[in-house]
């Protein structure tokens, strides 16, 4: 297709949703196929938990990129279902784990099922994952996607061992969330470009966008921690803190803070309950010392970056569609 004269053109996530329903339709299609199991629970858990709000971003992001290379047929289909069985299964993993009892504004799966069957259905997902990575013949995404969930298994470990620890340094927090969350993203759009048999160049260029966009995503994410309302975030507010994790606004606080205010907030953080008149003192902290903003300031330059991995490609809708999930990330409300 020749480009010389199309003209970029700025869309909502709306709009990039609706010119790509047809693609999401197709991974939905297969999501469903993939939880045909004689395991009831599997289709009733894993039924609960997909449908449970989410945009499907990581679906997007792969048949997206797909588009962009010119091969969004079954091999890309098949994959975008693959990342979402993972991300699914992190999530019902991550839930027993922090013990949580909301996700997406419904109760978690463990709190309805329990921890032993939201383990064994995250198991399941895992499995299927790399089974359907298989089906494709695709070496190459077989490594991708074996490589990526031993990464995101590390991540949790890493922000298991670091639970808790006041001297968790933003370097070892951005490793753990690069791991965590940014590396499925960043796979999603690298796999779209190996189905797409993409040069290297462009094949980097597509998975350092990735990257970037899941960096920020899950720095924005921690900032909406402490300042979302609740009913919008789908948990508790300030539950990263009940939890012992240190997210970036809480490093950010703990570096800048002058000792006494230092002390105080790691006394709130050795307690079992946060109170909220001790949330409300570490938000001050936080407004006090623009904590927040320094993670959404360094969120919106991961953003800029992501963005500009994509000069490589011609101008097109598809690039634009890119452009505007990476501007959805920053835009979601503060």
């Amino acid at each position: 297709m020749e480009y010389r004269a199309y003209r970029a053109i700025i869309m909502t996530i709306t709009d990039v949703i609706d010119n790509y329903r047809a693609d999401l339709e197709r991974v939905e299609g297969q999501i469903q196929a993939g939880l045909d199991s004689k395991a009831v629970l599997v289709r009733k858990m894993g039924g609960y938990i997909l449908q449970g709000g989410g945009k499907r971003i990581r679906p997007l992001l792969l048949m997206i990129s797909a588009n962009l290379t010119g091969n969004p047929g079954p091999d890309a289909v098949l994959l975008a279902a693959t990342v979402e069985f993972i991300h699914t299964a992190s999530l019902l993993h991550d839930d027993v784990v922090d013990e949580a009892e909301l996700r997406r504004g419904q109760s978690s799966a463990n709190s309805v099922w329990g921890n032993a069957a939201t383990i064994l259905v995250g198991d399941y997902l895992y499995s299927k994952a790399l089974h359907q990575s298989v089906q494709t013949g695709n070496h190459r995404a077989v490594d991708i996607l074996s490589r990526t969930t031993t990464a995101m298994s590390e991540g949790e470990i890493l922000q298991l061992l670091k639970s808790g620890d006041h001297s968790t340094t933003e370097e070892e927090y951005l490793e753990i969330i690069e791991r965590k969350t940014a590396i499925l993203m960043s796979s999603a759009c690298r796999l779209a470009a190996v189905v797409g048999n993409m040069p290297p160049d462009k094949e980097e260029a597509l998975a350092g966008y990735g990257m970037d966009l899941g960096l920020a995503f899950q720095l924005l994410d921690d900032a909406l921690d402490y300042t979302a309302e609740e009913a919008k975030l789908g948990k508790s507010l300030g539950k990263d803190l009940e939890e012992g994790k240190l997210t970036l606004p809480l490093i950010h606080l703990l570096g800048v803070c002058t000792d006494d205010e230092a002390d105080k907030v790691k006394s709130i953080l050795s307690v079992d309950s946060l109170l909220k008149e001790d949330l409300d003192c570490i938000l001050g902290l936080m407004h006090d010392n623009g904590s927040i903003r320094y993670a959404v300031d360094r969120a919106k330059s991961l953003i800029e970056r992501a963005k500009a991995r994509l000069d490589v490609f011609p101008p097109s809708p598809h690039k634009d569609a890119l452009i505007a999930v990476a501007d959805f990330v920053v835009e979601r409300e503060m």
